[in-house]
């Protein structure tokens, strides 16, 4: 004859003890999933602040440096200078207030923003030695930019990321 076989099932207990195992383990793969997903949105919102500033410096850079003739105006918020090809006078100037701030880009009465999200914008000008302080002495451009990300969505209470990217600039014309 065969044997009895034991047909209890499982208790109470048995099925809380598997209960809580299951719940550790969720647990333990949730806070993996938030920490991957922090990871990833820290790197991408440094991506993109780095990446926007450097545009915006090396246009500024490319254009100051094709400038044939000195500054027009130079202040520590915006500087106006002449474009090669066209002749035509473009102005880069912080509008607005930091930490929303734009760099915006004017050439012939046309408005563009280059860069949002601007925390500081600063033009320093080196002059010639022997001359007097002004746009037109300027010899070299030293442009520092700090942006921050413009992602407003926020994963897991990760903090802004930001970036302050500087170069110099000698100008071709002196």
């Amino acid at each position: 004859m065969g044997r009895w076989r034991n047909e209890r099932g499982f208790g109470l207990v048995d099925l809380l003890v598997a209960f809580a195992v299951l719940m550790l383990a969720l647990a333990a793969v949730t806070t993996i999933h938030q920490g991957v997903l922090q990871a990833y949105v820290t790197g991408s919102n440094k991506t993109e602040v780095q990446q926007n500033a450097r545009v915006a410096l090396e246009r500024m850079a490319r254009e100051l440096r094709q400038t044939p003739s000195a500054l027009t105006s130079a202040t520590a918020t915006s500087l106006t200078l002449v474009d090669q090809d066209s002749g035509a006078s473009i102005t880069y100037q912080l509008v607005g207030d930091p930490p929303n701030a734009t760099l915006r880009r004017t050439i012939g009465g046309v408005q563009g923003d280059v860069i949002g999200g601007l925390q500081a914008l600063n033009f320093a000008y080196v002059y010639c030695s022997a001359c007097a302080p002004s746009a037109a002495n300027v010899v070299r451009v030293d442009i520092t930019i700090r942006t921050a990300s413009e992602d407003t969505v926020v994963a897991g209470g990760v903090a802004d990321t930001q970036n302050e990217l500087t170069t110099s600039v000698r100008l071709r014309n002196l």
